[in-house]
């Protein structure tokens, strides 16, 4: 059977759009004579469409898109994922839909729901009872959804459909193959999965729709982070020639991750500028690089807003990355407005010494900045906060965490170094002075990160083994860490979460990151 495998980039929510390039992908199937083309599950209403599942109307419009696929499928079948509302009984299923020649069947429910990290399927649907296998041309079809359905996988069984989104993380296209590897080889069975690229705002998809055969070897695979179309002869399956699998994860699929984000979440929402504020240190630096690179370095703006405590060269490294990103830039020094507030706040303050309340004011002083000139021009404001940051609550509300999109708020300290290196790979973007100085807000004098942190080479694995693997204080301090150190970092965690529930969304690209994914009470 010739089988299309097209790797499409949906829209949540946009039910018209998601129906037209569909129907592309079908009259391009039709063209090559495929026989069936498959679409993953929720295909037609676009990944993660959350509440909007629970408006009748869109799930209506959902099953009418299906209805008019359906009316184009002649000559060739399709296996469509969607929402199925049964308006009797009020259970509404995640279904594929198979469609042919006009006519539409149930096909088959999804039997175990997901509700973990960024799933919450339970909340929209009831499961299915039973997964019995689609016929056509003389074969069985199994559809999955999860791995955990291959239990249905039966030996009469020709081909298994893999139909499960699939977010993306750095860990995730290794668990993919291994699971798909397996179960190819230990039910004998040759497996095609259909990925969905983009994303839903701060879930990213990459697209690396695979095909193993039944030998247990990965023989078809899409292309990473962007859409495609492949035609596989499940016939042919045994035969082709293997592809080396992804193994061990390398800092420039992050940097390719969140470029992919950044587009995505642009080009969906009809964005076309970013802003952001230049302090000449790292996060931000490696933010405007990202920017650039993933809506054009034309359409970057960034703000130098120097204060009395800012360096000379902090204001130079800003500038040189500036220059060397190609990006537009403004100076807008803070000083006046600052000892004006100071001077307003003087007798309400009165005479008590110089704390956190002078430096925040100076992150909220820039903040109301940049937003200032979003508003005034229509960029779009970037949030530079690192995930070390936004753990520990190193950030001021309502000033250094603005912005309408949190670019590398999954992204520990230690990484962005990395990251850096990668975007400098063939040549200098980042200043060297930016990369080698020490990580310092430039709040008061001479201030550094590691005076209020442990070092970032310390506090990254202890929040990972907090916040990704989910383990307590005993049994990290178990991996050699000192409690007294322990202790603090996961206090400041714990009491710093109000802060992260008013974050922008967060691009996500490790296994738990801040949040839909991770829901913590305060």
């Amino acid at each position: 059977m010739r089988i299309a495998i097209p790797q499409l980039n949906y829209i949540t929510g946009n039910v018209q759009k998601n129906y037209e390039i569909m129907l592309e992908a079908i009259k391009k199937a039709q063209q090559v004579r495929a026989d069936l083309i498959v679409f993953p599950e929720l295909a037609i209403c676009g990944p993660f469409p959350q509440d909007l599942l629970e408006k009748e109307a869109f799930v209506d419009e959902c099953r009418l898109a299906v209805d008019r696929l359906a009316m184009e499928c002649e000559g060739i079948a399709a296996i469509v994922g969607a929402p199925n509302l049964d308006i009797q009984s009020g259970i509404m299923y995640n279904s594929a839909y198979f469609i042919q020649n006009g006519e539409v069947t149930d096909g088959v429910h999804k039997t175990i729901l997901s509700d973990y990290d960024v799933f919450e399927e339970s909340r929209y649907f009831v499961a299915g009872e039973e997964n019995t296998p689609l016929t056509y041309k003389n074969q069985k079809i199994r559809i999955l959804f999860d791995e955990y359905e291959s239990e249905y996988i039966d030996c009469s069984d020709h081909i298994v459909l893999y139909l499960g989104i699939i977010p993306f993380t750095t860990e995730s296209l290794i668990f993919r193959q291994e699971i798909l590897k397996n179960l190819s080889y230990k039910y004998s069975k040759n497996i095609l999965t259909v990925n969905m690229v983009g994303g839903a705002t701060s879930i990213l998809l990459d697209g690396n729709s695979l095909g193993y055969n039944y030998k247990g070897k990965l023989v078809v695979r899409l292309k990473e982070f962007e859409t495609d179309f492949q035609v596989v002869d499940t016939h042919e399956m045994g035969s082709l020639p293997p592809i080396p699998e992804h193994r061990g994860v390398h800092i420039s699929l992050v940097h390719r991750a969140l470029v992919h984000g950044i587009r995505d979440f642009f080009e969906k929402n009809g964005f076309t500028r970013a802003i952001l504020g230049l302090s000449g240190g790292i996060d931000s630096a490696i933010v405007a690089a990202l920017a650039a690179e993933a809506i054009g370095a034309k359409n970057v703006m960034g703000v130098l807003m120097p204060s009395v405590y800012s360096s000379d060269h902090s204001l130079q490294d800003a500038y040189d990355l500036a220059e060397n990103l190609g990006i537009s830039h403004q100076l807008l020094p803070i000083k006046e407005i600052y000892d004006q507030y100071l001077s307003l706040l003087s007798p309400v303050f009165g005479d008590k010494p110089f704390n956190v309340a002078e430096e925040n004011l100076q992150a909220r002083i820039r903040g109301a900045l940049v937003m200032a000139m979003s508003n005034k021009f229509g960029y779009i404001a970037l949030n530079t906060s690192n995930k070390s940051e936004v753990a520990v609550g190193y950030g001021t509300l309502y000033g250094d965490m603005c912005g309408s999109l949190g670019v590398i708020g999954d992204v520990y300290k230690t990484d962005v170094y990395k990251l850096a290196e990668d975007i400098n790979r063939e040549g200098i973007l980042i200043p060297e002075n930016t990369i080698r100085k020490a990580p310092s807000a430039e709040l008061r004098p001479n201030q550094k990160d590691q005076d209020s942190l442990p070092d970032y080479a310390l506090l990254d694995p202890i929040l990972k083994l907090y916040i990704e693997e989910n383990l307590s204080l005993e049994s990290i301090c178990e991996k050699g860490y000192q409690r007294e150190t322990v202790d603090k970092v996961i206090r400041l965690v714990d009491r710093n979460e109000y802060k992260r529930n008013q974050c922008p969304p967060i691009l996500k690209v490790s296994k738990k990151a801040f949040g839909r994914g991770r829901r913590i009470p305060f």
